[in-house]
């Protein structure tokens, strides 16, 4: 083989090997517990990947550093690799592999494209020719692509377990590819690498020049397990998957592997797996594809066909290759603007790959391989894959199909194979050339990978492109046989035999005449010419030149004419019984002059045969059986008599002109019946043309039914898909009972579920007909109106209706969206919502009457979290919230400062205790007001007695707060008033008595005393209900009280001041006493005893200072002042004491009294306190 030599190990040998690690967020945490873990003696080369953030400085080489023995190097000018160290990618750049030297170059794409995990990946596969590849914890789907190149150079993939990421979408990506080898918890990936790259070094020093029979052992049974022969696959090829399967195995040897893969019967799929090599990407190459769309797809759109594009991508692995092509093409269709139909055939072996390309599903990754443009184009986000369009999906058709034994699809206008044929002998390129030649229309186009050629075949195709690898199908000449796949797998061995086995063609028509001579040459060793029909030489052995003898006159080709002469007669009767009667034929000895030598020569003439048609070759062999003897005894014309010899002479020219003449009669009947097989020949030619025809026919017949069972597969597996889909719409359908009716743009009834049977009274024989053709059960006349609206504004109504049975349900219309998202009508749902709306209103009713009590009872209900750390709902109007939201500020929002700390520890230790609760605080009102809250809790438990949340109401007592200080104050002003009443009663029976001439006296004057106290206590207790007493009301009261009523006394009496000032509680009873003295004194000694005159008069007055008093002034005149009417005023009296003491002590007062000749001058100022009440301001004395 071309490349036997060069083992897959000869490039690494003289690389350091290198394990490369991927991961982005969560990636700190699992590259730490890797370093921790891995052996720092496995001499690999660690390089780690990560993304970080473009203008922040990365502290990832210190933190790694802490965790491994090992260097660890931030990537900044190209370092060499070394074994049992540890790279680190720095900020803003990417990593590339450039020999054994490491390199960070700017991005070239723009932030939200770039893969640096995939692109270093893809460098080490295409410089290294394998590596590890690990791929960790990540969002997102970066290295997913890049392990496929990774696997197809021969390296090995290991992957963290999802449920062991911190963010599981990389993991989860990378698994999805299927080129993962192992996949496991950091540890158990520790454990595998040691032990791969151990085996790798094992591997390595592996005797590859004897393992040639081992791997026909490997393909051999490779072969019987799957099916498929890859004995033609290059051998450098077959042995690098071998080598990696034995890494991933743990396999040190080929022979083992080739016992491994006996004795494992899934080893065989994984192997087939590898070998098949299912790696492709999006426009990989873009100049490539640029060029072929410029070079080929244009070109095509040029000069259609009626049928329309027609392509086939051979080894399409996943789709996207096909899918690029289908865009390229539906983007020249646009730009022409034609409808053109566009049929994709993507074939491949791998079940698994062809799945995922039908699916059209591709990881986030595609970014950095396709443009923006495309990508909103041509894919639509489903959050976590790119999946493909259906515009596209639709061109394309999988198929899995082998181009070695299956029929090739015909009639093709561009076939593309990339890095298939490089993985195959040059024999086997050429055959799959000469395919694809027979498959493509002339002057249509062959697109190949950058390292394939078809130069090979210089009568099949003409460059286009040499740097894109695009060809041009010539047109097939005359007589130009295809050499075209079995159609029954052939599983001959053919690939590392000794001796190669003679070539036959496959397909059961005539071989080329080189063929069959080579064929024939192998058996048989004398020389040989071939000819046909007409004897004609279409080919002779090197050495069959001796047997010919040209002679004057026009050149022929007839073997018949050139032999030489002894061998002619016998030649045509040989030839003739060969092809008449396709029997062999051996000719008796005949003696042949050989430039002076007589030879003994023999001809064996053999029709070449194939089944029971007639023969149109035939090879004759010239067996040379030596010298010929020549008899030495006597002359027999010396031993004859003369007249004998004479007659014997006569008689022998007679019959020598004889058998002249019947010469030339046997000549001419030959030459009629020459001509007449000439005839026959040509007629048979053309039955031998017709046949070709047929068979040509037959085998587009059998390619177009392979076509046709593509199809046919292609939409089985779209028919079962549509089978699932209806059958979970369905079971979906009749588990919701909801009713649902779809409609087109026309109002045309295209599929509705039971439910609305009931509603609109269809049936399924009513499909296609307009929905207003149908009477409903709905009190509601707008349907019609609310379809079109929902068609024109493409906006959902919702809306509940009655029927005329008494149901409700919600009425829903929403547009039909195709998976385009092309509007194809609209669907209707109807939801009974008829035991949901009464539960409704039971609940509102229910809520009415909860929140009715509440509101009557001024309380407010609040929810809280287990925790009390968020308000749930707050509801009520007891004032004590602006709003009916919840938060997690209610703490500040309505717990004052200084009561925090109590709410804090009490809610805490109910929570420890999860028992209920009551507590008193001060909060704000929503008017901003302050008042006094009572919250009440109860702790709300599930079903599995888990504390859930609480429930709780909170009343304002700030009135009740209030009444309990009023009603303390009270108590307290009783119990002072009281001991002050003990206390005046008590120095008023002591005054009283002093004075008393006799116990009459005394009770005479103790009891007009103490119905004075009385008429002041009678005073204070309007105080209390919030009645002011004025300094005018006691005046008169005490007056009326000794008979000196105003009214009655006329101008005796002159009361002079202003009638609003209003006495304080705290005054009132020391100061009635006080006038109360100095009413009895005028009524019993004084000015109102005869026929004196009493004024008073009152004026609010400010000092110098400017303190407000009342000023108060007494003044009695016209009495007669005698010892026998000694007043209780004078010096040592109970009510000059009282004036003159007891207020200027209780009160502050400034007072004077003094007696004149008529009478008695008394004034008293009063000191006065502002009040402010409902915005005004009084004085109050």
């Amino acid at each position: 083989m071309s490349d036997g030599s060069a083992g897959p190990g000869a490039n690494m040998q003289r690389f350091t090997p290198v394990c490369a690690i991927g991961a982005s967020a969560g990636g700190v945490s699992a590259l730490r517990s890797f370093f921790r873990q891995i052996p720092d003696d496995l001499g690999l080369a660690y390089v780690v990947i990560v993304h970080l953030a473009p203008d922040h400085p990365s502290a990832l080489s210190e933190i790694l550093a802490a965790c491994t023995s090992m260097p660890v190097h931030e990537v900044h000018d190209g370092p060499a690799l070394k074994p049992n160290c540890v790279y680190v990618i720095s900020p803003d750049r990417e990593l590339v592999i450039e020999g054994d030297s490491i390199a960070a170059r700017p991005f070239t794409e723009p932030r939200g494209h770039r893969a640096p995990i995939d692109m270093f990946f893809r460098s080490i596969a295409a410089g290294r020719g394998d590596g590890l590849a690990v791929v960790m914890t990540g969002a997102g789907s970066d290295g997913a692509i890049g392990i496929r190149s990774i696997k197809e150079a021969g390296g090995v993939v290991f992957v963290q377990e999802p449920a062991e990421a911190g963010f599981p979408s990389m993991p989860h990506s990378a698994i999805a590819t299927g080129a993962a080898d192992f996949v496991g918890p950091i540890a158990r990936l520790v454990e595998r690498i040691g032990e791969v790259a151990r085996s790798k070094e094992a591997v390595r020093s592996l005797d590859e020049g004897g393992a040639a029979n081992d791997l026909r052992r490997i393909t051999t049974f490779l072969r019987a397990r799957t099916g498929h022969d890859f004995s033609s696959y290059k051998r450098a090829t077959v042995m690098r998957r071998v080598l990696r399967r034995m890494q991933v195995n743990r396999i040190t040897s080929i022979a083992e592997y080739a016992d491994y893969l006996k004795s494992t019967p899934e080893e065989a799929q994984d192997l087939f797996g590898d070998l098949l090599i299912s790696v492709t990407m999006f426009f990989r190459d873009n100049d490539a594809f640029a060029s072929l769309a410029r070079c080929a797809i244009a070109p095509i759109f040029d000069n259609l066909e009626e049928e329309g594009i027609r392509a086939w991508v051979a080894g399409c692995a996943t789709g996207e290759e096909a899918y690029s092509l289908a865009i390229l093409m539906l983007e020249e269709a646009e730009r022409r603007k034609v409808q053109v139909p566009i049929q994709i055939f993507a074939s491949d072996l791998d079940e698994g790959a062809l799945a995922t390309g039908r699916q059209g599903r591709y990881p986030h990754s595609i970014r950095a391989d396709v443009s923006d443009e495309r990508l909103a184009r041509y894919f639509h986000d489903d959050g976590t894959h790119y999946r493909v369009n259906q515009e596209v999906r639709d061109c394309v058709l999988f198929a899995s199909h082998s181009v070695l034994r299956d029929p090739p699809f015909l009639r093709l206008d561009l076939v593309a194979c990339r890095n298939l044929l490089i993985y195959l002998e040059r024999s086997l390129q050429k055959q799959i050339c000469s395919i694809f030649h027979y498959g493509l229309r002339g002057n249509r186009y062959l697109f190949l990978g950058s390292a394939e050629t078809a130069d090979s075949s210089p009568d099949l195709f003409a460059t286009v492109e040499r740097d894109a690898r695009i060809y041009r199908s010539l047109p097939k000449a005359p007589g130009m046989q295809p050499e075209l796949p079995q159609l029954v797998a052939d599983h001959r061995a053919t690939g590392y035999a000794q001796a190669a086995e003679p070539h036959v063609a496959r397909d059961g028509r005539a071989a080329t005449p080189t063929d069959t001579h080579a064929s024939a040459l192998e058996r048989f060793a004398p020389p040989s010419v071939l000819v046909d029909a007409g004897y004609n030489i279409l080919h002779m052995s090197p050495t069959a030149g001796r047997f010919i003898l040209h002679s004057s006159g026009p050149f022929t080709s007839r073997l018949s004419a050139v032999v030489r002469p002894e061998l002619r007669l016998d030649l045509k009767m040989a030839l003739g019984k060969a092809f008449d009667q396709k029997l062999p034929t051996v000719t008796h000895p005949v003696a042949v002059d050989m430039e002076g030598a007589i030879r003994r020569i023999t001809l064996s003439v053999i029709p070449v045969t194939h089944g029971t048609a007639a023969p149109v070759q035939t090879l004759v062999l010239f067996n040379d059986g030596g010298a010929a003897e020549i008899d030495e005894g006597p002359d027999p014309e010396a031993l004859a008599e003369p007249g004998e010899m004479r007659r014997l002479h006569a008689e022998l020219k007679a019959a020598q002109e004889a058998l002249v003449a019947s010469r030339h009669e046997h000549e001419a009947s030959i030459q009629d019946l020459r001509a007449a097989n000439e005839e026959l020949q040509s007629i048979n030619e053309e039955y031998r043309s017709t046949s070709e025809e047929l068979e040509t026919s037959k085998e587009e017949l059998q390619s177009i039914n392979e076509e046709l069972q593509t199809v046919n597969a292609e939409l089985k597996v779209k028919l079962q898909s549509i089978s699932s889909a209806h059958s979970d719409l369905q079971n979906l359908t009749t588990a919701t009972e909801i009713g649902t009716l779809f409609l087109d743009a026309q109002l045309r009834i295209k599929m509705f579920t039971p439910p609305v049977a009931a509603l609109f009274n269809v049936a399924e024989s009513d499909v296609g007909r307009q929905i207003t053709d149908f009477t409903h059960q709905l009190e509601h006349d707008g349907i019609e109106r609310e379809v079109k609206k929902v068609l024109r504004d493409l906006a959902p109504l919702e809306s509940e209706v009655c029927s005329r049975n008494g149901r409700w349900y919600m009425m829903r219309v929403r547009p039909y969206r195709t998976i385009e998202d092309r509007i194809d009508g609209t669907v209707m749902t109807f939801v009974d919502i008829t035991e949901r709306l009464e539960m409704e209103r039971r609940l509102a009713e229910s809520e009415r009457r909860l929140r009715a009590l509440v509101q009557a009872s001024a309380q407010v209900m609040y929810r809280m979290n287990s925790d009390w750390s968020r308000m749930r709902e707050l509801s009520g109007e007891a004032g004590l919230g602006d709003d009916d939201s919840g938060g997690d500020n209610w703490f500040a929002r309505f717990i004052q400062p200084e009561d925090r700390q109590q709410v804090e520890e009490t809610v805490t230790a109910a929570i420890a205790r999860q028992a209920p609760f009551e507590i008193e605080y001060r909060t704000r009102r929503a008017d901003g007001t302050g008042a006094w809250a009572l919250a009440r809790a109860v702790p709300i438990f599930d079903g599995s007695g888990a504390l859930t949340e609480w429930f709780g109401i909170a009343s304002d007592i700030t009135e009740s707060k209030d009444f309990q200080e009023r009603q303390r104050v009270l108590v307290a002003e009783l119990q002072h008033r009281t001991r002050n009443l003990l206390g005046v009663v008590r120095s008023l029976a002591d005054k009283t008595a002093e004075g008393a001439e006799s116990t009459q006296s005394f009770l005479a004057k103790y009891h007009t005393r103490l119905d004075a106290l009385s008429r002041v206590n009678g005073m204070l207790s309007r105080l209390e209900s919030g009645q002011r007493v004025t300094f005018l009301e006691l005046v008169h009261a005490e007056l009326a009280a000794q008979g000196g009523d105003p009214d009655t006394l006329g101008d005796r009496v002159v009361l002079d001041g202003p009638a609003d000032v209003e006495l304080r509680s705290a005054t009132l009873q020391t100061f009635a006493l006080a006038i109360h003295e100095l009413t009895t004194n005028a009524t019993k000694y004084g000015a109102l005893v005869g026929n004196g005159r009493l004024a008073v008069s009152w004026r609010r007055q400010t000092d110098a200072n400017g303190v407000e008093f009342l000023h108060l002034e007494w003044i009695e005149t016209g009495v007669e002042m005698s010892l026998e009417r000694k007043s209780p005023m004078s010096a040592g009296g109970f009510g000059r004491e009282l004036i003159e003491k007891a207020l200027p002590f209780q009160l502050d007062a400034r007072t004077t009294y003094r007696l004149t000749d008529d009478g008695v001058e008394c004034t008293i100022d009063l000191p006065v306190r502002r009040i402010s009440q409902g915005g005004n301001e009084r004085s109050e004395p």
